[in-house]
Formats: C-alpha cells, structure tokens, sequence
C-alpha cells in the first residue's frame, strides 16, 4: 500500500514538474518505476525530477525493507506471537480443510483425515486453548485458531473462501446451523458437513436443497453399524 502511494505522488509530481508536460499517466507511472529501480529517464534539467531520482530508490528501500523485516521479526518470534504468526499462514492457505469444533467427535475425524489426505493443511476453530496438544497433532499440519465458531471474523480468519471442505462438529445443533449459514455466505460452493444429533431438522431447513451440503447424525450411524453387525453375526 504504502509503494503504492509513493508511485502514485511521483507519477502526479511528474506530471505538473516533470521534463515533459504533455505525457501520459501510464508513461509517467513508468517513469516512476524507473526512478524506483534506479533507471535513468529524461529529467530535462527540472530540479523535481532530480530529486525524485534520489528520493525515490531510498523510499522504495525503506518501505520494501521494513516489509521483509516485519515479516523476518514474526518469523523469529513465531513461538510468542504465535496468533500473528497463524493468521499470516492462513491467509495463504488454499483448497485448506477447516473443522470447527474440535471435541471427541473432530478429534476422530482429524484423525482419519490426517491419515487419508497426508497432505492437507488443516485450520482448527475451537474456544479450548489445548486443542492441538489433546489430538496429538504436529502444530506444523496444522493451524488452531482460538474463537467461536459463528463469529464471522474468526471464519475470515480461517479463510474458509479459500477452502476446500468446512466440517463443523460442534455439540450443539443451533450452533452448528448458525455456523454453517455464515459459511455459506463466504463461500457458497465449498462442500459443507453438518453435524446434527436431531437428524430430522435437515428436511426442515433451506440448507437440505443445496447439493454440497451434507448433514451427518453420529448416533444415527453408529446405530445403523451395529444393528447392521447384530444382524449379520445372528445369521451366520
């Protein structure tokens, strides 16, 4: 932003002091760059572009140089200002997984993920401080970001726009369908699962017509397996 500006004022500079009047903005801002870069233009003898020539390479130095020193000083200290450090990781994540609600049931799924797509990177949403100690997880593959689920800004956060799957497995049917309203209004074409132990709800809802999002009943399943194994081993 702050380059941004500096080519900007040499560009109107330029065009009010510079050795020729009569050229255009997109020239002008080319003559900019050029001055940035330290590459020789015309300056017709006139005492701004002169000291623009001076002026300019110093200014890009200090702006660029503080850009990369910020990002050096994060680095470093990632362990202490580990937040900072984690929303900057996650901005660049993309086609990402984002779990929201990490208790025993996103701990088991984590689980299973980790071990089908080995390569995935993961972003948490849990409030528990501990997150990524409890699953045993390498806090490398992963990002935990501490919030509420249904906060909006902690979904941004998560850049769940850039993301290739949303699951949300909180315990709580109301705080799950919040959650996933505010999902789909950040990205409506991510593949979204709901977790919802009242399974009828999922016919009552505008979310059920949308073809990429799922709902999942755990209880539900775990009763269809079982009966399915009762049944099986009763009739062999």
């Amino acid at each position: 932003m702050l380059f941004f500006l500096l080519m900007v004022s040499c560009t109107i500079l330029l065009k009010f002091f510079g050795a020729d009047p009569k050229a255009g903005w997109l020239q002008l801002l080319l003559d900019s760059l050029h001055l940035a870069t330290i590459e020789r233009i015309d300056t017709g003898g006139k005492m701004v572009p002169i000291l623009l020539a001076f002026i300019m390479p110093i200014g890009m130095t200090l702006i660029l140089g503080e850009g990369i020193l910020r990002v050096l000083s994060i680095y470093l200290q990632r362990r202490v200002n580990r937040k900072e450090w984690d929303l900057m990781v996650v901005k660049k994540f993309k086609d990402h997984a984002v779990v929201c609600g990490v208790g025993e049931m996103g701990r088991h799924l984590l689980q299973r993920l980790i071990v089908e797509q080995p390569e995935l990177d993961l972003v948490l949403i849990d409030p528990h401080p501990s997150v990524i100690a409890e699953t045993g997880m390498n806090s490398d593959r992963a990002i935990h970001l501490r919030g509420d689920m249904a906060d909006m800004e902690i979904l941004n956060q998560a850049n769940v726009q850039a993301a290739r799957l949303v699951i949300l497995t909180a315990g709580e049917d109301t705080l799950n369908l919040e959650t996933a309203y505010k999902v789909i209004q950040l990205n409506s074409s991510v593949p979204l699962w709901v977790r919802l132990h009242r399974s009828g709800l999922s016919s009552l809802l505008d979310l059920a017509r949308k073809p990429q999002i799922h709902f999942f009943c755990p209880y539900q399943q775990a009763a269809d397996l079982i009966v399915d194994q009762i049944m099986e081993r009763a009739s062999s």
